[in-house]
């Protein structure tokens, strides 16, 4: 089937080999994992990830290549497969689909204790941990360098190291490679006896949710297991070292002495000890990821749902249903007080086309940078 499809799309196959001359040698790479994630479990001992940027593996692997042309299929940043899934995804404009726009916060308090704005999305990965319609999740966590790191987890006790907003990119496709190692117990524990019946609620950036929505589009592994997808907004990703080096510059503050960021206009930075510091948000854009400044994707149009805090009241979420499955999600979450929408003072659609015009300006913006 993925054969048949890719051969419509184009009639010659590019490989690995063009993605690195077209995509990752131009620095258009988003490194997503998306490739790597696929090659990986089909067993081809092909590709790997090091630095944030697909690779061969060494000169013996790299003859391993079936030169299936699927990797670069499913890159988010090349143009096969992008009028299909537009078309099957209803996507007619730069926003996408939006069955609705509301704002809303998490009524748990403890995810309150942790989380940055409304808490939305750990509070959808709770409930859908705990009215079992998943089993795993993809997410990222920090690492003590506050580097982000993707992880494939397995219950809601884990969703605390995956609160918050992360700047830097996390290869969020990449833990997918090892659905099929995951550890006995854990099978065990979750009643597993097909691993192909795993359902998988996933999280990540507009370019990672276009790479997913390219997999399933050719029903290939491991994609076909995610249930839920989650767009985050996203206007611009950092160079991990480049953004460091800029706030050490601005600030003196090195990783190991932040609690958290946050972006509101400017670049808020939380110490350890509670000190506050903001940057301009101009100060850092040598810092920006070349493959953002191509992007016209900001609210995640090919999702289920997408969350962001751009436009939202203060600890308040932007939430985006796109999907059935989006939607009725929001819906079940708000009837069961998991979470509560905000009530804007003034009427609804009124309020609700303001927000659907900020975000076509910001997706303008984007684009001409």
């Amino acid at each position: 089937m993925t054969e048949s499809l890719v051969k419509d799309e184009e009639e010659e196959i590019k490989t690995f080999k063009d993605l690195k001359e077209d995509i990752i040698d131009n620095d258009l790479c988003c490194a997503c994992g998306a490739c790597v994630s696929y090659c990986e479990s089909q067993s081809f001992d092909v590709l790997k990830l090091s630095d944030n940027t697909p690779r061969f593996k060494s000169k013996a692997n790299e003859d391993n290549c079936t030169e299936c042309g699927v990797c670069y299929f499913i890159c988010p940043q090349t143009r096969p497969l992008l009028e299909s899934i537009n078309q099957k995804h209803n996507i007619k404009d730069q926003l996408g689909p939006m069955r609705d726009v509301l704002a809303a916060k998490t009524t748990t308090e403890k995810i309150k204790e942790i989380v940055q704005d409304g808490g939305i999305v750990t509070t959808i990965l709770l409930y859908l941990f705990k009215t079992q319609q998943i089993d795993a999740a993809v997410v990222s966590e920090y690492d003590e360098k506050l580097h982000p790191q993707p992880k494939l987890i397995y219950n809601k006790d884990e969703l605390r190291n995956s609160a918050g907003t992360r700047y830097s990119i996390s290869s969020q496709l990449y833990p997918l490679k090892d659905l099929y190692n995951i550890p006995s117990e854990i099978i065990e524990e979750k009643g597993i006896f097909d691993i192909d019946q795993i359902r998988v609620a996933f999280v990540g950036t507009p370019c990672q949710v276009r790479a997913l929505r390219k997999m399933q589009f050719l029903s290939i592994k491991p994609a076909h297991v995610v249930k839920y997808i989650i767009s985050l907004f996203c206007y611009d990703n950092f160079d991990y070292d480049k953004l460091y080096h800029i706030l050490k510059e601005e600030k003196g503050i090195t990783p190991s002495e932040i609690k958290k960021t946050a972006i509101k206009g400017r670049f808020i930075i939380e110490t350890l000890t509670n000190e506050k510091l903001e940057v301009d948000l101009k100060a850092l854009d040598d810092a920006v990821r070349p493959n953002c400044e191509k992007c016209d994707d900001f609210t995640g149009r090919f999702s289920d749902v997408s969350i962001g805090s751009s436009g939202a009241p203060d600890g308040y979420s932007m939430i985006i249903p796109r999907t059935t499955i989006g939607e009725e999600l929001i819906k079940k979450m708000l009837s069961q007080n998991y979470i509560t929408a905000y009530i804007p003072s003034k009427e609804g659609l009124e309020w609700k086309e303001k927000k659907r015009k900020l975000y076509k300006n910001m997706i303008s913006s984007k684009e001409k940078k």
